[in-house]
């Protein structure tokens, strides 16, 4: 569990130096805000399904911005499902890299079945595609490593996610908060974001604390 926790630490400095203090750590850092963009669109699609919608792309930009193409559904669980739902993906690779790492492989292989399906079922552009594959390439030779290995993997992309987010809070979903607003007004955006961010805090906190207890 050390061993664990000190990956969890490391990867976490890691991502922050790269990202404000190396010169151009931002392009070091930019497949992980991918990955992240695909979990947040990821997370608006589940959401959208889960609650009665349609689905007809998913967009990944180059620059790490990205929307997801949905109808019908619950709006207002749609448009938190960007944010709370890449949040809760990114804590389950998390979780399942430290508590399950008998099954970290089975949970690649989950990750490269989804981002095939987006790829092809949702394709919207021809860089999202070969972004996802790519990515799924990538996973896959993750997947060819030890179970040791490959919940470490799980560890460093769930951590890495869980940073982005957490940094990301205002700017990233800014648009969903938008919109959110529009429909619950009772209070302001800002806070809203605040809001929003303490959630995915206290789902990590719960995450780590269930992980290292």
């Amino acid at each position: 569990m050390q061993s664990k926790l000190l990956l969890i630490i490391l990867t976490a400095v890691l991502f922050w130096v790269f990202k404000f203090y190396v010169p151009y750590g931002l392009y070091i850092v930019l497949p992980i805000n991918l990955f992240v963009t695909f979990l947040h669109e990821l997370g608006h699609a589940i959401f959208a399904l889960l609650t009665g919608g349609q689905v007809h792309e998913v967009f990944i930009h180059a620059n790490g911005s990205g929307y997801a193409a949905t109808a019908g559904g619950i709006r207002l669980l749609i448009l938190m499902g960007g944010y709370i739902g890449s949040a809760l993906f990114g804590n389950l690779l998390l979780y399942i890299g430290i508590c399950k790492p008998k099954i970290s492989i089975i949970a690649l292989y989950v990750i490269i079945g989804i981002m095939m399906f987006t790829a092809v079922w949702w394709f919207s552009s021809v860089f999202t595609s070969i972004l996802l594959i790519v990515f799924s390439i990538l996973v896959f030779w993750m997947s060819k490593k030890s179970k040791v290995s490959a919940a470490n993997w799980l560890v460093i992309l769930g951590t890495a996610s869980i940073v982005y987010i957490l940094m990301d809070y205002n700017a990233g979903p800014s648009s969903d908060l938008a919109m959110f607003t529009e429909i619950v007004p009772i209070l302001p955006q800002a806070v809203w974001a605040i809001l929003w961010l303490l959630a995915v805090v206290v789902i990590t906190w719960r995450t780590l604390r269930k992980a290292f207890a």
